[in-house]
């Protein structure tokens, strides 16, 4: 009886010891984790300063592109280098600057560190907010960092679009403006880290209206993530001509906006739920990307029908590269590399190609570092992107006026209802 009490104790004090020691790990694997790390320390950043030295303030155009051709994607290359059909284009090559994240951003990320896991149907489990991977293994784990990067909270975007024509030499306009949200993961804006109540669980919502052109002035469209990534987004979009809001499809994700090189599922190259794709991590590569964009000086060298925007400023950086295929085979793209910035885990740079599997789409995107007017915070946000279709000759340039950290009436949760298209449209 004795012998059987003491064992009933043991094992009582083992499962005690078991239990403690799962909710130690994630605190010690926080107190361990090295985050943010930057592209390039120590002996790396003293090469890349070298080569800076031979390099740093050129400007790289269709006559000198190939000294610096191993840094550029080759579908970039090949219009650099065929400047009567793509039009004459520019960048200058700058120095790299580590882009660290916010304060918000570090402290979130080492707080839940280690407790993050993806499970079945490559669901993203107990991501509360900062980066769920901060030292990520696989390319699920690095896509899922670009599934939560910093945005801000608050986000108000004024995007201002050009569609060229290169074959006929021309431009239409459209206007529109935006508002996103983030109801789960914030880390900048009070409340952090999530709105309460969020009964629906909705981690962000958008909400757009088109001002230009004419014929879609009034048009609004909302766009709801929820926390479960696994789930479809909610889509609606309301006309100001019949004043009736319809629920969209998931398939009418991939019908292009308003003649734009874009659909839905482009927006900030990929904006759709990750579960819906699998992914291949092929490797690192270093690349001259924009990451300090100067959008005035685009916008001045800007000349009509040229699918080009010259004015670049991009420097070097060490990407990794992400092969994704959509697990449905009859979906728009049937392949698309993207290279991912490791210190602000955008995608800068991406191929996309078609169901024939022959190249159809390249996104160029230009971040510029914003100071939030909530906190004063810096962070990066893509000021202006450029999508060439290369089959057609054709390709939208994205001015994107960011303001972040705002707190007035279109950021609270009632501006992300369904009914609130109708209730703020014409």
């Amino acid at each position: 009886m004795k012998g059987r009490k003491t064992l009933s104790v043991l094992f009582s004090a083992g499962l005690i010891t078991a239990f403690t020691f799962l909710l130690i790990v994630p605190a010690l694997h926080a107190d361990e984790i090295r985050y943010p790390v930057p592209c390039y320390e120590g002996e790396e950043l003293q090469k890349i300063r070298q080569w800076e030295k031979l390099w740093a303030g050129k400007k790289i155009d269709n006559n000198n592109i190939d000294g610096v051709k191993e840094l550029v994607p080759e579908s970039l290359y090949k219009l650099y280098k065929n400047p009567g059909e793509w039009g004459e284009s520019w960048f200058e090559i700058i120095p790299y600057k580590y882009l660290k994240p916010t304060e918000g951003d570090i402290a979130y990320t080492k707080k839940y560190a280690g407790t993050c896991s993806i499970g079945d149907g490559d669901k993203l489990l107990n991501h509360v907010c900062g980066i769920p991977f901060p030292e990520p293994k696989t390319a699920l784990e690095i896509v899922y960092n670009f599934d939560n990067m910093n945005l801000g909270d608050n986000l108000h975007t004024d995007e201002y679009m050009w569609l060229v024509d290169g074959r006929k030499k021309y431009d239409r306009k459209m206007i529109m403006e935006s508002r996103m949200m983030y109801f789960a993961g914030r880390r900048e804006v009070t409340p952090t880290p999530e709105m309460e109540p969020n009964k629906k669980k909705i981690f962000r919502a958008t909400h757009s209206e088109y001002l230009e052109p004419a014929s879609m002035k009034g048009t609004r469209g909302m766009s709801i993530k929820w926390k479960d990534r696994t789930r479809d987004y909610g889509s609606w979009s309301f006309s100001s001509a019949t004043r009736r809001i319809t629920r969209r499809s998931t398939a009418q994700r991939q019908t292009a906006l308003g003649g734009t090189d874009l659909c839905s599922d482009d927006s900030t190259v990929y904006g759709f739920a990750i579960p819906y794709l699998n992914y291949k991590l092929v490797g690192r590569k270093e690349l001259l990307i924009p990451r300090r964009v100067d959008i005035d000086q685009i916008k001045a060298l800007h000349k009509e029908g040229v699918c080009q925007n010259p004015g670049y400023k991009k420097e070097r950086i060490t990407t990794y590269v992400i092969e994704a295929h959509h697990k449905e085979k009859d979906y728009m793209y049937s392949k698309m590399i993207w290279y991912i910035d490791p210190e602000t885990w955008y995608i800068l740079y991406a191929d996309k190609y078609d169901r024939q599997g022959k190249l159809w789409k390249i996104f160029d995107m230009g971040q510029a570092v914003k100071t939030s007017v909530f906190n004063k915070a810096e962070v990066p946000i893509i000021e202006f992107s450029m999508v060439a279709d290369v089959q057609r000759t054709h390709s939208t340039g994205v001015f994107t006026g960011a303001t972040i950290g705002e707190k007035d009436e279109t950021f609270l949760p009632d501006y992300y209802e369904p009914r609130a298209l109708l209730r703020h449209g014409y």
